[in-house]
């Protein structure tokens, strides 16, 4: 009966070793963006009648793109949201294991800080 509590004692902690390291692997992404929202503020103030200063501000998404297949991709397309407002960058050409700079278009807003959100990535 011990000898039966020990075997199942040891299976648990191999097969809960075994899980562990499986999900504390990590799995590199096929293509890796990394970036940060870019802000820049707009030269004409407008002060309303109220006495508010209505400033204008430009955001873009500025990064990196890694990838990390071994095969060139094409067409990547980088999709992010500011503001509730889809923006996009394209990269033609991506040989692999290379890392580009990509900035998106961009939208005018009133807000210094606005939203953004990563979309997704996509590549033929």
């Amino acid at each position: 009966m011990v000898r039966f509590l020990l075997i199942i004692i040891l299976l648990l902690a191999a097969v809960g070793g075994g899980a562990y390291y499986l999900f504390s692997m990590e799995f590199e992404e096929d293509v890796k963006v990394t970036a940060r929202l870019q802000i820049s503020e707009q030269i004409v103030h407008h002060t309303s009648a109220s006495g508010e200063d209505n400033s204008k501000y430009y955001a873009t998404v500025s990064g990196r793109v890694k990838n990390n297949l071994n095969r060139q991709i094409k067409n990547v397309f980088i999709k992010y949201e500011i503001d509730g407002h889809k923006v996009a960058a394209t990269v033609f050409d991506l040989a692999p294991g290379e890392q580009v700079n990509f900035n998106t278009s961009g939208i005018d807003t009133n807000m210094p800080h606005p939203e953004i959100d990563f979309k997704g990535v996509y590549f033929d």
